[in-house]
């Protein structure tokens, strides 16, 4: 069970680093093509970002809840904060 608890962090800190990485490697989407609806790759590209993170933040979120207990149980992060909006 700890492997799959350690897989599971791992998993879900991957799909939070994932949209960093692909913002911040411009050359990755410095181009003008292909051009989806008349628009530039560099814009639409972005902008399909925002869709993705929103969703591996989502599961990111789920599978931490699922891999670790005391996120489950308590409502509150490992260190003991409560989650942002949630009060004490």
């Amino acid at each position: 069970m700890a492997r799959f608890r350690k897989a599971g962090r791992v998993a879900a800190y991957t799909g939070l680093a994932l949209p960093l990485v692909a913002i911040l490697w411009v050359p990755l989407y410095a181009r003008t093509t292909p051009r989806l609806a008349g628009l530039p790759f560099f814009y639409w590209f972005q902008f399909v970002w925002i869709f993705l993170s929103v969703v591996l933040m989502a599961v990111s979120h789920l599978l931490l809840k699922r891999v670790d207990p005391e996120v489950r149980a308590s409502g509150t992060h490992p260190g003991g904060h409560p989650h942002p909006g949630e009060h004490a």
